[in-house]
């Protein structure tokens, strides 16, 4: 049987060369319209997934910005295998919008309890240390009706996503500086493929150079996911740009 899982995009903002961030963990590479896509792609989506690294650093609170939610449910969804993320991180502020973690057997079973009792979901889904992702989708699809899910990353989160074949879109925006550096922030890490037959594949389907004339953002859809999409959202983009080449994507 397939795996029934969510619609999954993942979203980033690189320099040319794929970093991130720098080796110094700078990471303000989007301009404000690019920004303002991020959160245009928020407001068509079920869930926000970003990692543990990511929460660590950023302290991100992952709230819709600007334009209003059209979704009936919208989770912070954290990939923390052993429950790394200090209790007081923003995004367990469950006040406004509700935030699941999704972690192994091998979690830290007093700081679970300490972020139900703030209102977290706790999903276990594998053995550990490493998150069984197969699993996680299946869960938040059938317990939580996710069906569609927007990954911001980092690259340890991306990568998990790419390794299992998790991902339907990739929409990247490349700012125009090149970052340098063996310990900068790559798009995607983890421990790669080790071969280009192997790599998973993708088409670009848009291409967009933005206002700011500083930036290229390009979607591309995967040619060979694994699992069937809960749904199939028609998700569009903001058209933001100065120039658009349409090279198939439908009009949403």
């Amino acid at each position: 049987m397939d795996l029934v899982r969510p619609y999954v995009v993942v979203f980033a903002t690189c320099s040319l060369d794929g970093r991130i961030a720098t080796k110094a963990r700078d990471s303000r590479l989007s301009c404000p319209e690019d920004k303002r896509r991020q959160y245009w792609l928020r407001s068509k989506v079920d869930a926000i997934v970003v990692g543990a690294n990511t929460v660590i650093v950023d302290d991100p609170r992952l709230y819709p910005k600007e334009f209003e939610h059209a979704r009936p449910r919208y989770y912070r969804v954290v990939l923390d295998g052993k429950l790394r993320v200090p209790t007081s991180a923003r995004i367990f502020d469950t006040s406004t919008y509700p935030t699941i973690v999704v972690t192994t057997e091998m979690h830290d079973r007093e700081k679970a309890k300490a972020l139900h009792e703030r209102g977290v979901e706790i999903v276990i889904a594998g053995r550990g240390p490493r998150i069984d992702l197969v699993e996680a989708m299946k869960i938040l699809s059938s317990s939580y009706g996710i069906s569609t899910m927007m990954v911001e990353g980092g690259g340890e989160t991306v990568w998990s996503f790419v390794e299992t074949r998790i991902v339907d879109e990739m929409r990247i925006t490349y700012r125009s500086i090149v970052v340098g550096g063996r310990n900068a922030v790559p798009l995607v890490a983890g421990e790669g493929f080790e071969s280009v037959d192997e790599a998973f594949r993708f088409r670009p389907v848009l291409v967009g150079l933005c206002t700011c004339r500083e930036e290229v953002h390009v979607i591309y859809r995967a040619t060979n996911p694994i699992g069937v999409p809960v749904e199939e959202p028609r998700i569009g983009t903001l058209m933001n740009f100065a120039y658009v080449l349409d090279l198939g994507i439908e009009e949403r």
